[in-house]
């Protein structure tokens, strides 16, 4: 039986802090919120609200592709800063 690796709330707020920190760049944000999200999680359904929010918020960041949806990196920024916000609020450190 294989076994599987579950990451916490926790795990995607150290992300999108060292996002908003400057400790990593966008690009690695953006690949390290798309791997945590193909990883098991029990979280509630607020929580579940605001990291498919920030998945979908990394998926729309394109710094070269300017479609009608994409967003560049203040707004990914600011972003990311609500997401970190909204976590806070829910009680996660």
């Amino acid at each position: 039986m294989q076994k599987y690796i579950q990451v916490k709330v926790t795990d995607f707020l150290r992300q999108m802090e060292g996002y908003i920190d400057g400790k990593i760049g966008v690009d690695d944000y953006c690949q390290g919120i798309f791997a945590l999200m193909k990883r098991r999680m029990t979280i509630s359904d607020e929580e579940c609200r605001i990291l498919q929010t920030a998945f979908h918020d990394a998926d729309d960041y394109d710094a070269e592709i300017r479609l009608e949806h994409t967003i560049l990196e203040p707004e990914l920024r600011r972003r990311v800063a609500t997401s970190i916000e909204e976590l806070r609020a829910l009680g996660h450190q």
